[in-house]
């Protein structure tokens, strides 16, 4: 008769690891089968594919301020010099305007008085209208009706010549002295007005200042997309509004210009386009 085989013997934690693997499988027979999932699969989003967030837009820079531009000698000795020139007459009027273009002692724009010379020339500024003659003086002892004097910006805001009652540098003409003053940082960057245009710029300017020395004040602009007339403030801007409430810090200056929304285009001619 043959030796009954003896029982295995499982450890007691085999045992316990063993009974509740089956039950878990009788209790959860999916669990065993490889999970199917139907449907569409959806795309994921992947870092950095969301849209960026816009950004604020910068704001508008101040229409009076100085654009920003190259570097400009702040202040010069506050004396001038004559540039030599010639004499010749431009202009066809009876009355005759005789000047002399200047230029402060410390600064140095060579270009500054031929270019002032083209522009009382062309026939679209104040000799257009038949009534002036220009002639230029360049002798240093000269006496003309009026100095055309380029001039640093520190010396331009000091209280005898163009002040700083409205804090931007600006050009000015002076009864004292028969003087323009055509402010150096002006020259060399222009007026946010004319959005970069400083040939056309420097040629408002000089047209300005020299319709004061004729005689002529400040005017507003006429209608909303005119040519703004070249005796408006557009160094400052082209906004009657504007202007009107920039003018507040000059007494008597705000009422030459009515708030009325108003706003002109850019235009450095005396016999404006149409």
């Amino acid at each position: 008769m043959p030796e009954p085989v003896p029982a295995a013997w499982w450890p007691p934690a085999v045992l316990v690891f063993a009974v509740a693997l089956a039950v878990g499988l009788l209790l959860t027979p999916e669990a065993a089968q490889p999970r199917r999932i139907s449907g569409v699969a959806a795309a994921r989003p992947t870092t950095g594919t969301s849209a960026p967030r816009p950004t604020a837009a910068a704001p508008a820079p101040e229409s009076a301020a100085l654009p920003d531009g190259g570097p400009v000698t702040e202040a010069g000795a506050g004396t001038w010099h004559v540039v030599p020139g010639p004499g010749a007459d431009v202009g066809t009027g009876e009355k005759v305007l005789t000047y002399t273009v200047e230029v402060e002692d410390g600064v140095d724009v060579p270009s500054f008085a031929p270019q002032v010379d083209a522009i009382l020339a062309d026939p679209r500024g104040w000799t257009g209208l038949g009534d002036v003659t220009f002639r230029r003086l360049g002798e240093p002892d000269a006496e003309p009706a009026v100095r055309i004097s380029l001039t640093s910006p520190g010396t331009a805001r000091r209280p005898d010549l163009c002040g700083f009652a409205i804090p931007y540098d600006s050009s000015c003409r002076l009864t004292r002295g028969h003087r323009i003053v055509v402010n150096l940082a002006r020259w060399l960057r222009g007026a946010h007005s004319y959005d970069g245009d400083l040939a056309g710029y420097r040629t408002y300017a000089i047209n300005h200042e020299m319709g004061h020395a004729l005689g002529f004040g400040h005017v507003g602009c006429p209608a909303a997309g005119a040519p703004a007339p070249v005796m408006m403030q557009q160094t400052f801007g082209l906004s009657n509004t504007y202007l009107a409430n920039l003018n507040r810090a000059e007494p008597g200056a705000a009422t030459r210009v009515r708030p009325d929304g108003a706003v002109c285009r850019p235009n450095p001619w005396v016999t404006a386009p149409h």
